[in-house]
């Protein structure tokens, strides 16, 4: 996704344009604002157009049949091979450490440690370096710590971009040191099929696979639109049921599931698996529920 492709964000894509124009850069952003407002996208959006050759506001948008293929410095970051564009999350944490990449809890100083040896090695073309870590309120104390070392005498054309939902747990050190930039909450775009509505999920036999067969294949996409929803599941199951939702036993293990899957999935769990799990628990709930 390209940020002209973020969806209901304008007041900080014209902040993050100007950055990109201007190149002039604190060495340290933080992306905050609630769940689903686009903050990962934008973030990744960003750090590739500090390098993109076709855009000086912008990356270039994922390809699509019949246009323009993007330039050399997008596609190797979307192939995850631009050397100077890290994105720091669980799977990042469990390649470098060589471990179980499901037992991600947090972010280590370890992790942190390689991301600030990468720093310090300057682009052979002088382009910019940049770190994307994501959910930063998973930092550990010595890990925000050793970013506050790298802040102090930060390295020439680097910037970390800390993308959370929770900026009140990070180190108060740590958010000195950051321009924030502030995400608005984005409803859920007009569903363009019945298939958006959960109401619908529990009549079709097909929904599961259907919803999660139209999730984007790109994780980074996907993992967001999958969060999305299993939050529209909860919110129209609660809706359903008003205050009796709690007092109904299956009705509540739902919820529960759903709460379940939601943490799963930001343990990067196959944002397909959790989808079509979600809206089978809803079918499950309708058949237990119908009058026999």
């Amino acid at each position: 996704m390209s940020l002209a492709a973020l969806p209901g964000q304008e007041r900080a894509v014209r902040f993050l344009r100007r950055l990109l124009v201007t190149r002039s850069l604190p060495p340290a952003l933080l992306f905050t604002g609630p769940q689903g407002a686009g903050k990962a996208d934008a973030a990744w959006a960003f750090a590739k157009a500090l390098n993109c050759t076709a855009h000086k506001d912008d990356c270039c948008p994922l390809p699509a049949p019949g246009t323009a293929s993007p330039c050399p410095s997008c596609s190797a970051a979307e192939k995850g091979l631009d050397p100077d564009l890290q994105r720091v999350d669980a799977e990042f944490q469990a390649a470098v450490l060589d471990e179980d990449a499901a037992k991600q809890k947090s972010l280590r100083i370890d992790t942190l440690r390689h991301v600030l040896r990468v720093f310090e090695m300057r682009s052979m073309e002088g382009r910019w370096k940049t770190a994307v870590l994501l959910d930063a309120h998973r930092l550990v104390p010595d890990a925000a710590n050793a970013i506050l070392k790298g802040l102090e005498e930060p390295p020439p054309r680097a910037v970390w971009i800390l993308v959370t939902h929770r900026p009140a747990e990070l180190l108060a050190t740590v958010r000195s040191r950051c321009q924030s930039v502030r995400f608005a909450a984005v409803p859920l775009a007009a569903p363009t099929t019945s298939e958006a509505d959960p109401a619908d999920w529990v009549k079709d036999p097909m929904a599961p696979f259907t919803l999660a067969e139209g999730l984007p294949r790109e994780l980074h996409l996907a993992r967001p639109r999958a969060e999305a929803l299993l939050d529209l599941a909860g919110a129209w199951l609660r809706r359903q049921r008003g205050r009796e939702v709690y007092a109904s036993g299956p009705a509540r293990f739902v919820l529960r599931d759903l709460e379940a899957l939601r943490a799963a999935l930001r343990r990067n769990a196959d944002p397909r698996l959790t989808v079509e799990l979600a809206a089978l628990r809803l079918q499950e709930l309708d058949s237990v529920e119908k009058p026999r």
